[in-house]
């Protein structure tokens, strides 16, 4: 049966969110300069029992219409809490992203609610990084620009997730507001890689832009090595994306952290990136063997995941 027909009930739901089945991968963020990681962005997975590791399109849609995308949402921010209190415990300095839905950026709740589940976990908001989808923020135009005025208020880090036409400009407000840029997928740095195309000259502008306010500029979306060097010649700061590493669990992400350090571009072998307790285990995945690239990342291919971030539904 295809990933399309896949249809679950709202206790089938529940059941997921209630036991953690329903959780938070982590993406690492490096910056290409020095080639550290410096932060990693939460996307969610439902790791089901049966049918392996699902994206978040498959499962969103129906939290949404059940009325319970909030409680969802809210669950995500203290997984992601959770885990950058246990990096960071550790001694390193990273921040953790997620993203906003368009309900998130109007629920007048949504702040204290977080707030109150962050600071529970033992994190600090500025750890966090709230990620807002710039159409959703142009559309609700306002509305939206105060509720992140008020998160950033709370002590939280705001990022313009930029994936299509500017809309937004990087004006004196959102130099204030914004700590950071992220922008490309496979589309648009395709697209960037034109360089005398119009659709370049507007990203060029853009990334100048950005560069002028000062913001750390993130490459999203990048799925290889010539990607990743367009990402350097264009000008990008940090990067995250397939050619980096698939989104992994928060143990990987300590491994990456305390392990690897700068570690060689590996491949593996592909195989599940966390096993649910009820899951039947995978067996292990064979050592991984390095081989130079030019660039020292370091890359996992898991066949059960993507890059898609969480895109929640209004």
């Amino acid at each position: 049966m295809g990933t399309d027909s896949i249809s679950f009930a709202r206790a089938e739901l529940l059941n997921g969110m209630n036991t953690g089945a329903i959780r938070l991968a982590f993406q690492p963020q490096i910056d290409l300069k020095t080639q550290q990681i410096v932060g990693f962005e939460g996307v969610a997975r439902w790791f089901h029992p049966k049918l392996g590791t699902l994206t978040p399109g498959l499962f969103l849609g129906l939290a949404a219409r059940e009325g319970l995308l909030d409680t969802l949402s809210r669950a995500l921010v203290k997984d992601a809490a959770l885990a950058v209190c246990s990096w960071r415990a550790r001694g390193h300095r990273v921040d953790l992203g997620i993203n906003l839905s368009s309900r998130d950026l109007v629920d007048p709740n949504f702040g204290a609610d977080i707030l109150a589940l962050v600071r529970a976990s033992g994190a600090l908001p500025h750890w966090i990084v709230l990620e807002a989808n710039e159409e959703s923020v142009a559309f609700i135009g306002e509305p939206a620009l105060r509720g992140l005025e008020m998160l950033k208020g709370l002590g939280f880090k705001i990022a313009l997730d930029a994936r299509g036409p500017a809309t937004i400009a990087l004006d004196k407000r959102a130099r204030a507001l914004f700590c950071q840029l992220k922008c490309g997928g496979t589309t648009m740095l395709s697209v960037a890689s034109r360089l005398h195309s119009v659709g370049a000259s507007a990203f060029m502008q853009r990334l100048d832009a950005a560069r002028g306010a000062g913001f750390p500029i993130v490459a999203v979306g990048a799925e290889s090595q010539e990607a990743l060097q367009l990402c350097c010649e264009l000008g990008f700061t940090r990067l995250q994306g397939k050619v980096i590493a698939m989104p992994v669990s928060v143990e990987k992400c300590l491994y990456f952290l305390e392990q690897v350090g700068v570690p060689e571009f590996v491949e593996e072998t592909a195989h599940p990136i966390m096993q649910d307790e009820s899951s039947p285990a995978a067996p292990p995945p064979p050592e991984p063997v390095a081989r130079s690239v030019g660039f020292t990342m370091f890359s996992l291919d898991y066949a059960s995941n993507d890059d898609e971030t969480l895109e929640q539904a209004a």
